[in-house]
């Protein structure tokens, strides 16, 4: 028992060095590679074998507007391929449950779930475990510093440096108390409906004297897959606005000299292409 024991345990401590060694940009890029082929080459078969192959691999996520576990599940019942059946759309619960406000508005979601024996009352139950999860410290704390931020439309210069320095404070905070204040640790809306965005208090924060240390920290939290890669670039561009030619290319005001250049700096931190991206954006919008 005892020698099963420590087999068990070391099993554990191996598993748990894998976990650590692991680069989400990898995942990221592989998402954006079999998105290529399915919204650019238009060969939904092969997306869909490519996703079944990730999925077995990497467990579900969701990228930027690309929603990958999402599209996987929906096309592949739309083409009758097999997706898991209801193992797989509860996992899918989680994924969505961030902007549930909205997502529950969705008819053709609700459909879905029943077709396969899971009515909508379980759903929101489900959610609301969810929601039960959520990290309420973290949640009450970013709920304010939602609202601070929110009060730069006062154009009071004084003031808003106040609030950053706040704000800033309460990032180092979380960081070395909690890691990173991700969507499954806090959601998207906060106490009495206060839009939490994680991406402004960032983009705020591109101005700090603790830049150096949030462009290093920030990046160690995409390769974990807590931050969106679009979050920290939007953030390293706002700073190189500054300095020099921003590096991501997000801005759409910004003329960008070196697509080449661009583009390899996005993928090296798991963000689709230039042309890709302005697809993605310009198909999700138009829906």
């Amino acid at each position: 028992m005892i020698k099963k024991t420590f087999f068990f345990l070391l099993f554990l401590l191996m598993l748990s060095c894998q976990m650590k060694r692991f680069n989400h940009i990898s995942y990221l890029n592989k998402v954006n590679e079999i998105d290529s082929i399915y919204r650019m080459r238009n060969d939904t078969l092969q997306a869909l074998k490519m996703y079944r192959s990730l999925f077995k691999k990497y467990p579900p996520h969701h990228s930027n507007l690309i929603e990958e576990y999402q599209t996987y599940i929906m096309v592949s019942d739309k083409y009758h391929q097999d997706f898991g059946g209801k193992k797989s759309l509860y996992k899918l619960l989680p994924l969505v449950a961030p902007n549930w406000k909205y997502k529950r508005m969705d008819s053709n979601f609700f459909a879905l779930y029943k077709k396969y024996g899971i009515d909508s009352l379980e759903v929101e139950e489900r959610i609301a475990e969810w929601k039960k999860g959520l990290n309420k410290r973290l949640v009450d704390s970013f709920s304010i510093a939602s609202l601070r931020d929110q009060e730069k439309h006062r154009r009071d210069l004084v003031l808003q440096k106040k609030n950053d320095e706040k704000n800033e404070q309460l990032l180092l905070w979380t960081f070395t108390n909690y890691g990173y204040p991700s969507l499954q640790k806090i959601g998207l809306w906060g106490n009495n409906n206060t839009f939490m965005s994680m991406g402004t208090l960032l983009n705020h924060a591109a101005d700090s004297k603790r830049y150096p240390y949030f462009k290093e920290k920030i990046l160690d939290y995409v390769k974990s897959g807590e931050c969106p890669p679009e979050d920290y670039a939007e953030m390293v561009d706002k700073h190189s606005l500054v300095t020099r030619v921003p590096e991501y290319g997000t801005f759409s005001n910004v003329p960008i000299t070196d697509s080449i250049k661009v583009n390899k700096n996005r993928k090296n931190i798991g963000m689709p292409g230039l042309k890709h991206s302005k697809k993605i954006h310009d198909e999700y919008f138009k829906e």
